[in-house]
């Protein structure tokens, strides 16, 4: 019975929260028109932050037994604080909670779960700063790499980071690092580029620093990796990312001036060339790396809508104003805390999907 009531009052739930929260989301960006990626960003961490709300109270259920005349209700509540903590009255015991066997059962595997969860991102970690050190180079070694980084680190504000080679099959950049930055670049992919998709290229990985996007990928990537079995919660994650990735070629739009139309043409050449290289590893386990390498129908759809955006950037419109800001802040809030409740009444039995 533990486990059966772990599916119904946790693992449901939570999937449930995460998909309800992504409709509510794509419904709203797509009424009120917002092309701000920050703030569908926000929107979009919605299905990875609700869950651990839902699952954080326990639901009163005797409350709610008279509610479904038909077998199946619907309504709107808010969480009540008094039963958030509520949920811990079962560890008063303390270790006596866990002679029980199937207490005990269940409590090495969330020790289990989340020594493998650590271990990966330690391991992640670990597997960019070696990057990052691989193969350093200096202005004399890579000049001319080093006069993109120059004028765009000027034109953005942000710290120049300094240029790893990577002799690895990996061919997408990407930047390391929080608050000391590394660009890791691999020579196989420079040898194949022109000045001006080399350009946009960098260009592009400086605005990811410019955004922080390294801090808000790997918070989205902790909060995707705690709900690994919950499927919304990888669709949410890869939106966030294809939104980090349009937002920084809108950067390049605005801080270099280019038109658009080159730009768009210069990342449509970067891909192909890079699709024209013969077969090698990916490293689809890293969690920030860029996505200029397009293969499934899915990421087809995605580059589409890139391009797209690239071509509808006016640099001047590029985020909200403070008012509409602080407006969709609010809604994101209200989003957060209303649940839409609903209740199935199977014979005798009632699941809450909150």
């Amino acid at each position: 019975m533990l486990y059966l009531e772990i599916l119904i009052d946790y693992i449901i739930p939570v999937i449930y929260s995460s998909f309800s929260s992504l409709v509510i989301v794509l419904f709203v960006l797509f009424i009120f028109r917002i092309k701000d990626s920050n703030i569908r960003i926000l929107f979009f961490f919605l299905p990875l932050v609700k869950p651990f709300i839902t699952i954080s109270e326990k639901i009163d259920k005797s409350f709610f037994y008279p509610t479904p005349i038909t077998p199946i209700a619907g309504l709107i509540r808010l969480p009540d604080p008094n039963n958030i903590f509520s949920i811990i009255e079962k560890f008063e015991r303390g270790p006596a909670l866990f002679a029980d066997l199937d207490y005990l059962v269940l409590l090495i595997t969330a020790v289990s779960i989340l020594a493998v969860l650590v271990t990966r991102w330690v391991l992640l970690y670990l597997f960019y700063r070696k990057l990052a050190y691989e193969d350093r180079v200096g202005r004399k070694e890579l000049p001319e790499i080093y006069r993109i980084i120059d004028y765009y680190t000027r034109k953005t504000k942000v710290k120049t980071p300094c240029v790893s080679l990577t002799h690895r099959h990996y061919l997408s950049p990407f930047i390391v690092g929080i608050k000391e930055f590394a660009l890791v670049l691999s020579p196989r992919l420079l040898d194949i580029l022109d000045n001006k998709e080399k350009e946009v290229l960098i260009q592009h990985e400086l605005s990811h620093i410019k955004r922080n996007d390294n801090i808000i990928g790997w918070t989205a990537m902790i909060l995707r990796d705690l709900l690994f079995f919950n499927p919304f919660a990888y669709i949410a994650y890869s939106l966030i990312k294809s939104e980090q990735d349009k937002d920084s070629d809108k950067l390049v739009v605005k801080y270099t001036g280019r038109p658009v139309k080159e730009i768009a043409r210069n990342i449509l050449g970067i891909i192909s060339k890079m699709k024209s290289i013969p077969p090698f590893k990916h490293a689809t386990q890293t969690a920030h790396i860029s996505e200029f390498i397009q293969c499934n129908c899915f990421i087809q759809i995605r580059l589409r809508n890139r391009i797209k955006s690239i071509l509808n950037t006016d640099p001047d419109k590029i985020y909200s104003r403070i008012f509409p800001k602080i407006m969709m802040c609010i809604l994101f809030v209200i989003f957060l805390v209303i649940q839409i409740m609903i209740v199935i009444k199977i014979n005798d039995f009632y699941l809450f999907l909150r």
